[in-house]
């Protein structure tokens, strides 16, 4: 594994050294949901979350908190015992004999904000992407998993550490459909679709789930996904509700390999937050609301057939048709394939459109790739809304919350049919100027 050790790992490393102390503390208990194991996840490096296990591969990393208000810090292999407290609104406080660690824990993650004075960032997900409670699998009967897992959801999934044929699927989120449907013998049919832009041969097929019930991981998934047999499938269930599904591939079809996480929903659930991963957008939310499953799957252009009887009713509908609207229904209010970020953030129209067709878009691009840097850079976001046809721009879902705070804006044009044009911007003097894009390559054209 490629080594991406940082100088203030090293110096951390160094630090832990001289003082980290053996873990103590009594058996973990289950009456209380933080109470559990969080394994490492990312770490912020250089404004860049990474794979904690890239850059602390010398032994483990977790985070385990017990039911006296003790615990571990594990990280790199060299553990600490902690003191724990957590308020009601998931400030979570780690103390070690007097230094803390200030964090937060909000559905089964715990992101630490600062490790005891160190300005380090660093997430631990709970094992099995489960945050206790009354979901764990060791307190559920048949009937309980069915009643929490079973049902239809809609939601977000997004697709990293593509290689090979999948590569430019790296770092994309897409909208993604499940039903779970239980047999009563500890069996789950489970059909998952992924919305993917053009030909869609390498999405879920013949996946399933069996239900152990003294596993409190979630339930294990198993089937193909993009030519390749699921490794660690997990699907979960949090407090919140929210269903979260993992796996991994390599192709035996193609040359590449791919990891999914995705966060879904019930359809009748209104709980989506920004803090949700990754969340669906507020306009899609309300959009789709009130449509049966039958009704979002359609518009995924896909065979519904194929999805189990619920006996809910809810037959197959014919795909509609999108008309000039790239295929997908009228009125779409996002684009479907978006960069994998955390939520959509800034002040543009919330009725923003963000249409433009292509040669308009390749027309813009040719024009500002012209210009030189001081000519460019004095160009507002209203300068390039009217060169683009005068539609506002959507937010862009790529920019997280910490970005766009700290004055980084950006903003997408699409034209329905996979071609985008993401203008960012800087804010100065209560403006927003123009620095740099991003664009599909039909946007480049021939240049």
């Amino acid at each position: 594994m490629k080594r991406l050790r940082k100088p203030a790992a090293l110096l951390l490393a160094l630090v832990m050294a001289l003082t980290l102390a053996a873990c103590g503390g009594k058996g973990a208990s289950k009456t209380n949901p933080a109470v559990g194991k969080y394994i490492g996840e990312t770490v912020l490096s250089f404004d860049e979350w990474v794979p904690m296990d890239e850059v602390y591969d010398l032994g483990d990393n977790y985070i385990e908190l017990k039911e006296d208000g003790t615990g571990c810090f594990m990280l790199d292999g060299d553990p600490t015992t902690i003191d724990w407290k957590l308020d009601k609104d998931g400030v979570l406080t780690l103390d070690r004999d007097g230094a803390i660690c200030n964090c937060t824990l909000k559905d089964g993650l715990i992101t630490v904000n600062d490790y005891f004075g160190f300005d380090l960032q660093l997430t631990f997900r709970k094992s099995g992407g489960s945050t206790g409670g009354n979901t764990g699998a060791d307190e559920m009967s048949l009937d309980d998993f069915a009643e929490v897992y079973g049902g239809d959801w809609h939601g977000m999934a997004g697709l990293t550490d593509a290689t090979g044929a999948f590569e430019e699927l790296n770092d994309t989120a897409h909208e993604i459909l499940a039903r779970l449907v239980f047999d009563g013998n500890g069996d789950c049919q489970v059909w998952l679709a992924m919305y993917l832009e053009g030909e869609n041969d390498f999405n879920f097929i013949d996946t399933y789930a069996r239900v152990v019930p003294d596993d409190d991981t979630g339930l294990e998934l198993r089937g193909t996904f993009m030519g390749g047999e699921m490794q660690d499938g997990i699907l979960s269930v949090d407090e919140t509700g929210a269903l979260y599904v993992s796996c991994e591939v390599d192709s035996d079809l193609v040359d590449g390999s791919i990891s999914l996480l995705a966060n879904l929903r019930h359809l009748d659930d209104e709980n989506w937050t920004d803090e949700d991963y990754i969340p669906m957008p507020e306009s899609a939310v309300e959009y789709y609301r009130g449509m049966t499953f039958m009704e979002i799957a359609s518009t995924f252009e896909i065979d519904t057939s194929l999805i189990p009887d619920n006996g809910s009713g809810d037959a197959a509908a014919a795909i509609p048709d999108g008309g000039d609207n790239g295929g997908l229904p009228e009125n779409y209010p996002f684009e479907r394939t978006t960069s994998n970020g955390e939520g959509e953030y800034g002040k543009s129209n919330p009725d923003a459109t963000g249409r433009a067709d292509l040669a308009t878009m390749q027309k813009v691009r040719q024009e500002l790739w012209d210009m030189s840097s001081s000519e460019s850079s004095k160009l507002t976001y209203d300068d390039i809304k009217a060169m683009l046809g005068g539609e506002d721009g959507i937010p862009h879902t790529g920019m997280d919350e910490k970005s766009w705070n700290s004055e980084k804006h950006a903003y997408g044009w699409y034209n329905g049919e996979g071609d985008y044009y993401v203008l960012y911007f800087v804010v100065r003097d209560g403006d927003e100027f123009y620095t740099a894009a991003t664009f599909s390559s039909s946007v480049r054209g021939d240049n």
